[in-house]
């Protein structure tokens, strides 16, 4: 029996040893600052711009994981995961200044200088300083109210243990991509801060989840024809009754708002790289 006892004691001490390693490694990179300085972009004014980052905001899915009003929600809550909670906007704002805003927009660093995770920076790193501009000014106009979500995000093991690995990384971008107004190639613009954030323009890749394999953009574009390509950035609608699933969602969530010269414009663009495809 004492070889029993000694054997139970020695796992003991290995698992104290590995949630030790996993929770003290992962709250220092949690924890971490970042060194990216604050924007100097200050809010856009003016009822159109508010209007226009407002539809942005639509586009480019904050308002697919902050809600529809910017109130916050709740996307994942599991004691092994953890929890993803995009906060309300309001409140975020409140205690935020613009440059601190468009920090954390564009290059996924909060206010303290630490790591945000989930947003989609490998889009939004590619906003123009002006849509930035006017996303903040959309922003400003929101107000905490009794819908909003209080919850914040935090980590349960196996999310410490993906975090400590590099499996989930953080939203990070300390490079810009982006110039002070939209570039006159509209199509490659629109897919650079919406499409990007799940596609790779020529390669498949799995989605974020795991659940699915998320096509070459380039492809997708060249396959189908103006109308087609317009309900499917509109409803989420492929050339078949199968489920795109979150294709679905970004379409009704957000592509939905698109105009339909920036619609044209980004098969334009898909298009034209699918034709450069072979010889790369």
């Amino acid at each position: 029996m004492k070889w029993l006892r000694r054997i139970a004691t020695v796992l003991v001490a290995l698992i104290v040893v590995v949630v030790a390693i996993v929770y003290g490694g992962s709250e220092y990179i949690l924890r971490r600052g970042h060194d990216v300085p604050k924007v100097d972009i200050a809010a856009a004014t003016g009822a159109a711009a508010i209007a226009e980052g407002g539809r942005i905001a639509r586009v480019t899915g904050c308002r697919a994981c902050h809600g529809a009003n910017g109130q916050g929600t709740i996307l994942v809550d599991s004691p092994v995961f953890g929890r993803a909670a995009p906060p309300a906007l309001a409140r975020v704002a409140a205690r935020s200044s613009d440059a601190e805003l468009a920090r954390a927009i564009r290059h996924g660093v909060a206010q303290n200088g630490s790591a945000l995770y989930i947003m989609p920076t490998d889009a939004l790193a590619h906003l123009a300083d002006e849509d930035v501009a006017r996303i903040i000014a959309w922003i400003r106009t929101l107000k905490p109210g009794a819908s909003d979500t209080i919850a914040t995000t935090s980590f349960g093991p196996l999310g410490r243990a993906l975090v400590l690995t590099g499996a989930l990384p953080s939203s990070v971008h300390t490079l810009p991509f982006a110039g002070k107004s939209r570039p006159a190639d509209i199509g490659r613009y629109m897919v650079s801060i919406s499409c990007a954030g799940c596609h790779d323009l020529h390669k498949e890749r799995p989605s974020d989840d795991g659940k699915q394999i998320v096509p070459a953009l380039a492809t997708v574009g060249a396959s189908y024809d103006p109308a087609a390509f317009r309900r499917l950035l509109r409803t989420g609608i492929g050339m078949t009754p199968r489920d795109l699933g979150m294709m679905r969602e970004a379409a009704v969530g957000g592509l939905r708002v698109l105009t339909d010269s920036e619609i044209v414009a980004i098969q334009a663009y898909l298009r034209a790289e699918a034709e450069k495809a072979p010889s790369q």
